[in-house]
């Protein structure tokens, strides 16, 4: 990591103590998981807004035709770096509680802010007890209160598509929620996997038509992968 990346993510640190630090005080004060979601989709909308803005990422986004800013639903994106969720938390609309694993909780700030939000905590060693806390967040949703899980279930090294995991599609069908594919690309070329350096650039984020659930059960599951895959993968390359 140069200089200049350093920089960077003291002034990202700073960025999340000014809008991660009230935004936990205020989740702790505020009822149900709808009010949480609410506040969360403020505080990490203009959050990721203002901070890709710095760091001279332009976000675009295709098929936002495709859903409906008054249902809920079960997004799953691919997941290729640290600048995948604030690009997505940037140009999805609905409020969202994104699944993330045990270890963020960890971290100063960022993990007060996910857990006093409603975030949806997953412990990786443990599946069944993750599939219990799934399905108690899941539970507590309403209005267009929606899901945001990395059905890879960790990020790709080589930016190739990794095997999809069955946790976020049992989630789906335990809430009768559609799944909406999302594809994100470019966020590898600012800020790869494997590395801190974070560099300008465009990403595009594409969001497929919904694929629904009703109806179906655990016997669906492989045929909802494939077709969860192959939306991923009809995707465009990269940023037009």
């Amino acid at each position: 990591m140069n200089f200049s990346s350093a920089l960077k993510w003291i002034f990202l640190g700073l960025l999340m103590l000014l809008f991660a630090g009230p935004g936990a005080f205020l989740a702790l004060l505020l009822p149900g998981k709808t009010l949480k979601g609410k506040l969360f989709l403020w505080v990490s909308k203009y959050y990721s807004r203002v901070a890709l803005f710095f760091l001279g990422i332009k976000v675009a986004c295709r098929g936002l035709e495709n859903i409906d800013i008054r249902e809920s639903y079960v997004f799953m994106s691919n997941h290729v770096s640290h600048a995948d969720a604030p690009a997505l938390a940037s140009v999805i609309p609905h409020p969202l509680h994104w699944v993330f694993k045990k270890e963020l909780s960890r971290i100063p700030v960022l993990g007060w802010l996910l857990l006093a939000a409603g975030q949806i905590m997953v412990d990786r060693s443990d599946p069944e007890k993750s599939r219990t806390a799934l399905a108690e967040a899941l539970s507590g949703l309403s209005g267009n209160n929606s899901v945001m899980i990395y059905p890879e279930g960790t990020r790709s090294r080589d930016g190739r598509l990794q095997p999809l995991k069955k946790g976020g599609f049992w989630m789906a069908l335990h809430a009768g929620k559609p799944i909406v594919p999302v594809r994100v690309s470019g966020t590898r070329e600012v800020v790869a996997a494997d590395t801190l350096r974070i560099r300008p650039g465009d990403v595009l984020v594409e969001v497929f038509p919904p694929i629904p659930t009703a109806g179906k059960d655990a016997h669906d599951i492989p045929e909802l992968m494939n077709r969860v895959r192959e939306a991923m993968l009809s995707g465009t390359p990269g940023p037009a």
